[in-house]
């Protein structure tokens, strides 16, 4: 009996989270330099090394 496993991956900036929404305002996360593209590089070359495949949720703002 096989069993079948879900993976998921939330893509967002950490100045994106709520807790950080009193300390960085929304019109200000243009001026931040993101992170997401050099860590989601790292994660899919895992995800090819490991023959694995996920499902990404992303934000817009």
């Amino acid at each position: 009996m096989s069993i079948t496993n879900a993976m998921t991956i939330d893509v967002e900036d950490y100045f994106q989270v709520s807790a950080f929404e009193d300390v960085i305002d929304r019109s200000e996360w243009e001026n931040i330099p993101s992170r997401i593209p050099e860590n989601i590089e790292k994660i899919l070359l895992l995800l090819e090394r490991h023959n694995t495949r996920a499902t990404f949720f992303t934000l817009g703002w």
